[in-house]
């Protein structure tokens, strides 16, 4: 799962690493939609990486069915569901990236939900696999509580990050970023990439970071930071 993450560089820094001749030179415009957030939540407005470049979305979405049969927003789409009718549209045509430094996870301790900030050991940034349920402007207004944004892909959490929690964002190599962004990339391989793709759990460390990070709305460079000079890089159960 994902329900909290870091993003706390700016300008060109997640958009650097995906500049090449095979993709979309448009990414190196408006690196002024970085501003840094240690403490990015559900519900506000967020940059994401689309095809022809950076954009804003609302982390959420929340469609008019999900509105009447009173469905929480949904932050997330599981991979395992990518072939319902809520989701097979979105992983066809709607695939994002979602920058970002690392991610947090809570446990029960003593309990108190300690958050652990999670990255990859090659460092930042890192790129989510999300999909954007965004939707052309209409005369016709949605119904109050519709939210069309973005929402990150999870899969499970395999091996030693089951410590943490049972789901995780799909990250994505820069090589499988680009073909995921690929508008050529049908629904059949961009879902065999998510299948096949992602980092796996020996390529990221975990610590203890500062409570701080579980009220929404605060944000702190110090929330990356460990708390006990003891914990960085190790699991939780260490």
């Amino acid at each position: 799962m994902c329900g909290r993450y870091s993003r706390g560089q700016k300008d060109l820094f997640y958009l650097e690493p995906l500049m090449s001749d095979a993709l979309d030179p448009r990414f190196s415009g408006r690196p002024e939609i970085f501003r840094p957030s240690w403490n990015v939540s559900p519900g506000t407005l967020q940059p994401i990486i689309g095809p022809s470049g950076p954009r804003l979305e609302v982390w959420g979405f929340r469609p008019s069915w999900a509105v009447n049969r009173k469905v929480p927003m949904m932050i997330n789409a599981r991979l395992d569901k990518a072939t319902t009718s809520t989701w097979k549209a979105l992983f066809t045509a709607g695939r994002v990236l979602v920058p970002a430094d690392g991610w947090y996870e809570w446990l029960p301790i003593e309990g108190k939900k300690q958050p652990y900030f999670i990255q990859a050991n090659s460092g930042a940034p890192v790129y989510f696999a999300g999909l954007s349920t965004a939707r052309p402007e209409s005369d016709i207004a949605p119904p109050p509580g519709t939210v069309y944004g973005f929402v990150i892909v999870t899969a499970p959490a395999e091996s030693g990050m089951l410590d943490v929690h049972d789901r995780r964002p799909l990250v994505l190599t820069r090589e499988e970023a680009s073909e995921w962004l690929n508008p050529a990339t049908t629904f059949d391989a961009a879902v065999s990439l998510a299948n096949s793709a992602g980092k796996s759990s020996d390529d990221f460390h975990w610590y203890k970071v500062s409570p701080g990070v579980n009220r929404s709305g605060t944000d702190s460079p110090t929330f990356n930071e460990p708390i006990e000079a003891s914990s960085a890089a190790q699991s939780p159960r260490n």
